[in-house]
């Protein structure tokens, strides 16, 4: 199970990249910044056993791609999550404002195994500072999970971005 959860997080991460790498000329005109990525992570996670981070990269004039990434432990159960995502802005302005988003990819928790997931989630992000580089993001959704026996609680998972700050690119 472990040799398909980092094969898998590899494939995720590969995918990341060529979604970087392959970003249309049109993003980069209607925009309203000069910024093409975003990478984030929540500092209050420390505090709460709960870490999450994302890189987020626009691929259209209105929506972005990207990687996410969390973990949370209590006692002895952990929970691992890693997605890849697409976020549409409605404002047209991608990286700032609300976004709405799908996501793929696969959730562990201890003692459960380890599945294949889809969801659906609701952002809200903000560019900052003197040259609108800080990032701050907001989010909620919520990710199925497939495949699970049954007997096994693992059915829906709620996937939060409590407060994720980072610098666009």
């Amino acid at each position: 199970m472990r040799i398909l959860l980092l094969r898998s997080i590899l494939a995720l991460s590969a995918s990341a990249i060529l979604v970087g790498v392959a970003s249309p000329a049109a993003a980069q005109s209607a925009q309203g910044h000069p910024y093409q990525q975003v990478i984030s992570a929540n500092p209050f996670g420390l505090l709460l056993e709960l870490f999450n981070a994302e890189y987020e990269r626009i691929v259209t004039e209105s929506s972005t791609a990207g990687i996410g990434g969390s973990t949370f432990s209590r006692s002895d159960d952990r929970y691992v999550n890693v997605d890849a995502f697409w976020r549409f802005y409605p404002s047209g302005v991608p990286l700032d404002g609300w976004a709405f988003g799908s996501k793929v990819g696969l959730t562990s928790v201890t003692d459960e195994g380890t599945y294949f997931g889809f969801g659906f989630d609701v952002n809200r992000s903000w560019l900052m500072g003197a040259q609108d580089n800080f990032y701050v993001g907001l989010g909620f959704g919520l990710k199925r999970i497939i495949g699970s026996p049954d007997e096994v609680s693992l059915k829906f998972i709620p996937t939060f971005r409590i407060v994720n700050v980072g610098f666009a690119f």
